[in-house]
C-alpha cells in the first residue's frame, strides 16, 4: 500500500463547489482514490495530495475524515480563525511539512501524522512561509 497513488483528476470543479462549503478555498482535495484539483497539479501537489491518501489508507477513509473534522473543529474553538485551524491540523501539519521533500513518501513511516500531535506550533509563521513559498514557485 506505501507505493499506491492516487487518481489525479484535474481542472475539476469539485474543489470549486466544495469551497462554498468549507471554511477556506480548495485547490486541490484527496478523497478515497482520488484527487480532484480545480487546475493542473505542480509535483509539489500531488506529493502533498498523496499524503493524505497515505494517510487515509492507514485509518480507513471514513475514520481519517471524521479525525480531521474533530480535529478542525477542536483547533477552531481554540483558535478562532478557519485558516489557522485548517494548518493546525496534524494531518495538514505533516502534508504541508513535508510536500517538497521529494523522497519523502518513499521513506515515510506509517502513522507519521501521529507525531505532530501535541506538538507546539507557530501557526501564523507558517501561513506566512507558505505565501512566500507560492508566490516564488509561481515565478
Amino acid at each position: 500500500m506505501k507505493n499506491w497513488k492516487p487518481f489525479y483528476i484535474e481542472n475539476s470543479r469539485v474543489p470549486v463547489v466544495l469551497s462554498k462549503f468549507a471554511p477556506i478555498n480548495i485547490w486541490a482535495i484527496s478523497f478515497g482514490f482520488w484527487v480532484w484539483c480545480r487546475g493542473e497539479m505542480s509535483e509539489k501537489t500531488k506529493r502533498h495530495e498523496c499524503i493524505h491518501f497515505q494517510q487515509q489508507l492507514e485509518l480507513g477513509f471514513a475514520l481519517q475524515w471524521v479525525i480531521y473534522a474533530f480535529s478542525y473543529l477542536c483547533y477552531w474553538v481554540k483558535l478562532r480563525d478557519t485558516q489557522e485551524a485548517y494548518y493546525a491540523i496534524d494531518f495538514e501539519r505533516e502534508a504541508y511539512g513535508n510536500e517538497s521533500d521529494q523522497d519523502y513518501l518513499k521513506n515515510r513511516k506509517r502513522y507519521a501524522w501521529v507525531k505532530y500531535i501535541g506538538r507546539e506550533y507557530d501557526y501564523k509563521e507558517r501561513v506566512k512561509r507558505a505565501g512566500r513559498k507560492r508566490t516564488s514557485d509561481s515565478s
